[in-house]
């Protein structure tokens, strides 16, 4: 019998076969290949910009570029089963650059507001107020550390690689951060 943590660790595995397929697909110059592999990863590119920019406008450009780079690049991947770590990485490296561009020009003084103009991701996932309220209790690094597992599936040992940082790091920030979170719900809840 399955149980539910092997049922999710099936579609995680399955998951990552077909993001692989899709890159291989890619790298043979299969255009085709580009809207199966946003349906199935678009969400997660997207989150994890949003949760590094706090911002729809920059995570929309940020998310377009990502999949632009990964069309332009899916000839160096190389299989290894966790496609979605490669592709975090190009996405990690289009937001710092941006973040350099912006800091040209922006104060980072100002702490950004996550904003929404009613898209259906919007919709579902930040349009409500309270989610806003929570996304603030954490700082960037908790958010990222947060989005990476539970929106995109990634252990934790696959994040600390990823962020390059202890696992440890990974773990306490990660447990604090839920430990927040957990006592705002309570408070809501009251």
């Amino acid at each position: 019998m399955l149980t539910v943590c092997a049922l999710t660790e099936e579609a995680v595995i399955s998951r990552d076969a077909k993001t692989e397929k899709l890159i291989a697909k890619m790298s043979c110059g299969e255009v085709s290949a580009m809207g199966p592999l946003y349906e199935l990863i678009g969400t997660d590119i997207y989150a994890y910009a949003l949760s590094k920019t706090a911002s729809k406008e920059d995570a929309e450009d940020i998310t377009q570029d990502t999949f632009v780079q990964i069309w332009k690049s899916a000839k160096q991947y190389k299989p290894q089963g966790k496609p979605l770590a490669w592709i975090f990485t190009i996405e990690m490296n289009l937001i710092r650059r941006q973040y350099r561009k912006k800091q040209r020009f922006v104060s980072l003084d100002k702490t950004p507001e996550i904003e929404s103009d009613g898209g259906a991701f919007a919709e579902n996932i930040i349009n409500s107020e309270f989610l806003r309220q929570i996304l603030r209790l954490l700082t960037e690094e908790e958010r990222e550390i947060i989005t990476l597992h539970i929106v995109s599936g990634l252990k934790h040992r696959e994040i600390a690689k990823l962020l390059d940082k202890p696992l440890s790091t990974v773990l306490s920030k990660y447990n604090r951060a839920m430990k927040r979170l957990q006592a705002q719900i309570k408070e809501k809840e009251e």
